[in-house]
């Protein structure tokens, strides 16, 4: 599992997860044709021009169904990172040091971006940790070299991640982000979620 990181509040691990993101890539097309397409029907928050998840996916986790089981692999994983992100930032979540920690997830949902969508600059209140892991998403291109990146702002200072599949990226919930507008040739997915309640196990 590799690690890169510009700022300590903002952390990117590298998972792999190949055959789990092909099949949450098709289970997620499939429930965006059940919601009438990319534009119809829609959460929006912060996601512009593409498709929003409903905001309860973590509340689905053990229902047995093709999306929770593929979702409980996903999630597992992310134990490792989070235990060592919130360690690394104990001060910042106003916790005491520790090798591992308890928390509740708060939300998760999928986020959509087609040609020329984008996330419009936001925070995620009422939260502790927040992140986004990737089941899909394309390189940027020499003619569009911002495609899908996400940016982060900490002390007047901005952080750009160039994410990859099977890329997560967790950071505090009240550090404003967004992403630039996305010109791949297929879609981009991602997953995100919140974290709050956190203490020493």
């Amino acid at each position: 599992m590799e690690k890169k990181s510009p700022l300590k509040l903002i952390q990117e691990f590298h998972l792999s997860h190949d055959e789990t993101n092909s099949k949450l890539e098709k289970l997620v097309k499939a429930e965006m044709e059940k919601s009438s397409g990319l534009v119809s029907k829609q959460l929006h928050h912060s996601n512009i021009g593409g498709w929003h998840s409903d905001r309860e996916l973590h509340a689905r986790l053990g229902d047995g169904s093709p999306m929770s089981n593929a979702l409980l692999q996903l999630f597992a994983s992310f134990s490792d990172p989070i235990n060592e992100y919130i360690n690394s930032c104990h001060e910042k979540m106003n916790v005491s040091p520790s090798k591992s920690y308890l928390w509740d997830y708060t939300g998760a949902w999928f986020n959509v971006s087609v040609k020329g969508g984008y996330n419009a600059p936001h925070v995620h209140p009422g939260n502790q940790i927040s992140a986004a892991y990737y089941v899909r998403t394309e390189e940027p291109t020499a003619e569009y070299p911002y495609s899908g990146r996400i940016d982060f702002i900490h002390n007047n200072m901005q952080y750009p991640f160039y994410p990859k599949p099977g890329t997560l990226i967790l950071f505090p919930s009240d550090m404003l982000h967004w992403v630039h507008p996305y010109y791949g040739s297929g879609i981009r997915i991602c997953l995100s979620f919140n974290a709050a309640h956190i203490q020493p196990e």
